[in-house]
């Protein structure tokens, strides 16, 4: 059975990041203003600490995080076919002691909303480079590089930089939705 890694941050869900960002700023940014991973990088340079004091103590992203339209019911259909695996990173490089209470939160939202993946497949990590898997879904093409058969990319504005030329060198497959992961994955299976 070959075995999958699905990332969880903007792949299977939106996490509440731009809307605590929005809050702190007072502003009205969407993610179609924000052309790079972080979406903090909107905040001014001066403040960036500040808002992470406030991020680490007061905010659970996870409680308001958005699921992607069919993500659920596409990876249980995947589970029939394939050993899914729910791989993602916490550890925040600026907060490294702060970041731990990601692990916690991401765990629990992974239990609640995907209750069919047995816990001993989520794999909450520093660096997604020491799991090996057939085939890995993600929106972070740094995380699809390397190792894998089939590494399907899920569009985002901060990943459009990458033209399809580059994405074909590595062997990435961009994807637009979970619909067309499910075509791609279960050979045609109702799309």
């Amino acid at each position: 059975m070959k075995k999958i890694m699905i990332d969880l941050d903007e792949t299977i869900c939106s996490p509440a990041y731009l809307e605590e960002v929005n809050k702190y700023l007072n502003a009205n940014y969407r993610y179609e203003d924000i052309d790079t991973y972080f979406v903090e990088d909107v905040i001014p340079l001066e403040k960036r600490e500040e808002f992470l004091d406030y991020f680490y103590q007061n905010v659970n992203v996870y409680q308001n995080a958005t699921i992607f339209p069919h993500a659920i019911e596409v990876i249980q259909e995947l589970t029939s076919k394939y050993d899914v695996y729910i791989v993602s990173a916490f550890v925040d490089k600026r907060r490294i002691f702060n970041s731990s209470i990601m692990a916690k939160y991401k765990y629990e939202w992974i239990l609640k909303h995907l209750p069919f993946i047995d816990p001993k497949k989520i794999i909450l990590t520093s660096s997604k480079d020491m799991v090996l898997c057939d085939i890995k879904i993600d929106d972070k093409f740094g995380n699809l590089k390397g190792y894998g058969e089939t590494k399907l990319l899920l569009d985002h504005m901060h990943n459009r930089k990458y033209s399809f030329q580059e994405l074909e060198e590595h062997g990435i497959k961009r994807v637009y939705d979970w619909l067309q992961i499910r075509a791609i994955l279960m050979e045609g299976e109702e799309k």
